[in-house]
């Protein structure tokens, strides 16, 4: 077809060339609106026949370019075979085309013109049958072709009209519609692929919780449905381990003709302890005869855990009174309790329980090897030196032999010790508390992503990084760790008890006196020195809180020249640490000196009363000293036992801030119910019988690109306020800039938040085909830290297959946004660096590139990652704002090309194979509103569809 309707077009252009002016563009109005004239009317390629009639409101919104003169061709636009292709040239802005109005979607829904196809040298033919017209265009866009007699009413947005000189007769209408006819007549085997068809998941990202034991997502397939088709796809390990959470899949898909899906099942391994979400990918290779979507043939799985931190054991009376310090005392569940189920949730980390069991083996070896040498010191002394007898001497180890003796037992002393040194240093290269502590820091971190936005505004960012830094450390440091050296003490005061027990048993009742003693107080005292020792922890995050305030907002202090009223705020604060502090102190005091006493006295009684037993010869001298090492070995244990304790107690408060923190309500199963919904609602849509409707319908390719995005009954409100939007339905067509306007307060940014997932629904749904990536993009905009390339490609980066290309197209759009001379120089520099793998540290320029932006340039960083990643729906609040005139107009131009287009500096004639994209966003200006093809006005819990003359200033604010 493309190659007769090219015929059609250089028939018209040599009639053109031999005939007439080409008319103005007035004129040009008049005959497309039908006037008068019995034959065509031409002007340069644009010849309009009688009998077609366009509404008087549309024809201002026909631009008409100067163009080719005789003997000239069109500029080709870059061709590409597939649809990741894409210009490498800027490609011209495109003005308004003709439009239909009214219908479905209301007020300045626009369309584009069905009845075209594409040429080999990228001109283009445009045919409106039934009393229509032939235009010649420059091809913008891949185009398609459609069956005869396609309405006029049916007319889609035109991207560009080329008008040349000439005027003369031209191909009629009965012309193209035989040949269009002739090729509808001989359609291709239906056996046979094309070729052109293209394979991808259905949704950038799936959700499963484990105990559902499965994962089941579907790769679908877009086009002609004809012929058949094959994809590999296989899985690949992210946070989730492949064995550990889910098990590793890989295959082939084949799709019959007609057949539009396929189901691929991940079997999840249910561990039954907690976990925060960790998420693998799943990706598709290796395609036959069919082609890739240019991004989702990568997609991530999330797989939720368990809802409660750290187990299920208290579940019931958290859902009860919360997780709350309140509610976990009304529930009667004490921070012990949190800390002791998290010691079982850390030895589920793989390779924790191994190395934790040899380390408790490791400190009771150095247990028996105290009870070793006290029996050596004590043989050494009565079997050994204060023997005489020659019968006794001869039951020496080394018989008669004392020198010899001495030396095997000094042998005997010593070389358990080096084993047992070999072991210390084994055990201090497991690395079990740096393993520990790193994998509570990520649970944290990602808990802390996946919170919705209520949790996550109740959590400051001192708040969350004293948790990462300080609280995880308390817990695994002074919590975990602790227990190690609490076993350790346990055991050594055992086997100090045994010996005592078989060398000395008169002493074994006071020496468990003492025990029990040192027991109480750690009971009675241990509560108290945890709640000093949190007081402390507050007010240092206090101070803290007043360092973060201080350096992201020093402009502001300066400004207003507050300097001295945030010092006097440190001062006061760290005051208050400091009275803190003291008790803490004191108590530690105590709390030191209280075992140290009783284990003296011990000490001493046994002195004094067991001295005595040596002077009437009922104990031997050797066992005397043994047994005063042992109370001393003892006292040191009580004291040790104490200390450990005690300083275990520095874990409860964290514990308990963290359990609270890490039982914070995500998103994750809102979001995954919404998925599901999606999914299942575009399974129906994308049913064969439905595709073909749709396609018949909208004359469109794929029909898929046909299906509305629908608000159905849709209602939200934040806690304890009235609904900002009640029982709203409302659709739009794929491919449609949407202007989302109203008054202040009236709803704006909620709804924006809404249709950008970052709040969900409290009731109905909102509709968007599940294979479309959303982005929202806040009104703030926000630079992270690191490269000037690591902030303009994040999360683009993961799609991409031509870092070549996609490099450059990133450059092509933050030079049309008009950034920075400077900033570009960095930018075009550092691209070498970046495709390497390479940071751009080593230059000072480019490190401290964030240090000279000005706040549009900010702004517009912001936005050229948001053009680059190029989402299907693109959700922004207030863009503009922070903007002057020319450069918000240079935004909304690209906005209109991200539509239009179907992307950004990507090649027109592969537009078809990319899915329409669509842009919902709440301007600042009136400019932007005029740019759009449908509004909404947000006002009174209502969305309405309004005409864009109704927007007043106002309602832009």
């Amino acid at each position: 077809f493309a190659t007769r309707a090219a015929s059609c077009l250089k028939e018209a252009q040599r009639a053109n060339q031999t005939q007439g002016k080409a008319l103005s563009q007035g004129t040009f109005a008049k005959a497309m609106a039908g006037g008068g004239g019995s034959g065509p009317q031409v002007a340069g390629t644009a010849v309009a026949s009688p009998g077609l009639a366009l509404a008087p409101p549309l024809l201002p919104r026909i631009r008409v370019e100067p163009g080719l003169r005789a003997g000239e061709q069109p500029v080709p636009p870059r061709l590409g075979s597939s649809q990741d292709s894409s210009s490498s040239h800027r490609s011209p802005r495109s003005p308004r085309g003709v439009a239909g109005g009214g219908g479905a979607t209301g007020a300045g829904a626009v369309h584009r013109h069905p009845s075209v196809a594409t040429t080999a040298m990228g001109a283009a033919l445009v045919v409106a049958t039934g009393g229509g017209f032939v235009l010649g265009l420059r091809s913008i866009r891949p185009l398609r072709r459609v069956g005869a007699g396609s309405a006029p009413k049916r007319l889609r947005r035109w991207r560009r009209v080329v008008c040349g000189s000439g005027g003369a007769a031209v191909p009629t209408v009965e012309r193209v519609e035989e040949e269009i006819g002739a090729v509808n007549a001989s359609p291709p085997d239906a056996n046979e692929a094309t070729g052109d068809d293209i394979v991808q998941f259905d949704s950038a990202v799936y959700f499963a919780e484990e105990e559902e034991g499965s994962m089941s997502l579907d790769v679908i397939r877009m086009g002609t449905m004809k012929g058949t088709i094959k994809v590999d796809y296989h899985t690949e390990d992210g946070s989730a381990k492949a064995g550990q959470r889910y098990e590793s899949v890989s295959g082939t898909l084949v799709f019959a003709p007609g057949e539009v899906f396929k189901t691929i099942k991940i079997p999840l391994i249910t561990l039954n302890k907690w976990d925060t979400t960790l998420e693998f990918k799943i990706i598709l290779t290796n395609p036959k005869q069919c082609e890739l979507g240019r991004y989702l043939y990568l997609s991530r799985v999330k797989v939720i855990g368990p809802l409660f931190f750290p187990s299920t054991r208290y579940s019931e009376g958290m859902t009860q009174y919360g997780s709350t310090s309140e509610g976990f005392q009304k529930a009667g569940i004490s921070g012990l309790d949190l800390f002791l189920e998290y010691c079982k949730l850390n030895l589920t980390v793989p390779g924790i329980k191994e190395k934790s069991i040899g380390i408790l083996i490791i400190d009771q070896l150095n247990n028996f090897y105290f009870l070793l040498t006290t029996y050596i010191v004590q043989y050494a002394a009565d079997g050994v030196l204060s023997v005489t007898d020659p019968q006794q001497l001869q039951q020496l180890p080394i018989p008669g032999q004392k020198e010899e003796t001495l030396i095997l037992l000094a042998v005997l002393y010593l070389l358990p010790f080096a084993v047992l040194n070999l072991l210390d240093v084994w055990k201090a290269q497991q690395k079990v508390a740096e393993e520990s502590r790193a994998a509570l820091q990520k649970s944290i971190f990602r808990k802390y992503l996946n919170f919705d936005e209520i949790s996550r505004s109740g959590v400051s960012s001192s708040d969350l990084g004293l948790s990462m830094i300080s609280d995880a450390d308390d817990i695994v440091s002074s919590g975990y760790m602790n227990v190690f050296e609490l076993f350790k003490q346990l055991g050594k005061l055992l086997v100090s008890l045994f010996f005592i027990g078989q060398e000395n048993p008169d002493t074994l009742p006071p020496t468990v006196l003492v025990a029990a003693a040192i027991a109480v107080f750690i009971a009675l005292n241990y509560e108290k020195s945890a709640e000093l020792r949190e007081e402390v922890s507050e007010r240092q995050a206090r101070i803290v809180d007043v360092a973060q305030e201080a350096s992201g907002k020093i402009s502001l202090i300066g400004d207003y020249r507050v300097r001295p009223l945030m010092e006097d705020t440190l001062a006061v604060r760290i005051e208050a640490l400091n009275e803190a502090s003291v008790p803490v102190s004191t108590t530690q005091v105590s709390n030191d000196y209280f075992p140290s006493w009783l284990s003296n006295l011990l000490v001493a009684g046994y002195i004094a009363f067991g001295g005595v037993a040596v002077l009437e010869g009922t104990v031997q001298i050797g066992t005397f000293l043994a047994t005063v090492g042992i109370f001393k070995g003892i006292s040191d244990t009580f004291k040790d036992i104490f200390t450990a304790s005690l300083e275990l107690s520095k874990a409860i408060g964290p514990i308990v801030k963290l359990t609270e923190l890490l039982n914070k309500k995500t998103n994750l199963r809102a979001q995954k119910k919404i998925n599901r919904r999606r999914r299942a609602v575009t399974k129906e849509e994308r049913s064969p019988e439905n595709l073909a409707r749709l396609r018949k319908l909208s004359g469109q390719r794929f029909g898929t690109d046909a299906i509305p995005i629908r608000l159905e009954n849709l209602t939200f409100s934040y806690p304890n306020d009235p609904p900002k939007v009640k029982n709203v339905s409302v659709e739009v067509p794929q491919g449609s800039l949407v202007a989302v306007c109203g008054p202040r307060r009236g709803g704006k940014s909620t709804l924006i938040k809404l249709l950008g997932q970052v709040l969900d629904p409290s009731s109905g749904e909102i509709f968007m085909p599940s294979y479309l990536r959303i982005l929202h993009v806040s009104a703030s905009p926000i630079i992270l830290e690191g490269s000037i390339w690591r902030n303009l490609t994040i999360g683009s980066i993961n799609y991409w297959r031509d870092p070549e290309f996609e490099s450059m197209r990133a450059i092509r759009i933050c030079q049309r946004l008009g950034l920075s001379s400077r900033f570009m120089t960095i930018l075009k520099t550092t691209r070498e660096r970046f495709l390497a793998g390479e940071d751009d540290d080593q230059d000072p320029e480019s490190r401290n590139w964030r240090n000279f932006l000005s706040i549009s340039d900010v702004m517009l960083v912001h936005l050229a990652r948001a053009f680059i990643y190029n989402p299907e729906i693109l959700v922004m609040n207030r863009p503009t704002s922070q903007l002057p005139e020319q450069l918000a107009n240079e935004v909304f131009g690209l906005l209109r090309e991200f539509v239009d287009n179907r992307g950004i500096e990507l090649d027109p004639s592969s537009a078809e194979k990319r899915r329409p994209r669509t842009a919902f966003i709440s301007f600042a200006r009136a400019g932007g509103v005029l740019n759009s093809d449908v509004v909404w006005v947000v006002e009174k819990s209502t969305i309405r569809v309004a005409a864009k003359e109704e927007v007043s200033a106002i309602l832009v604010a």
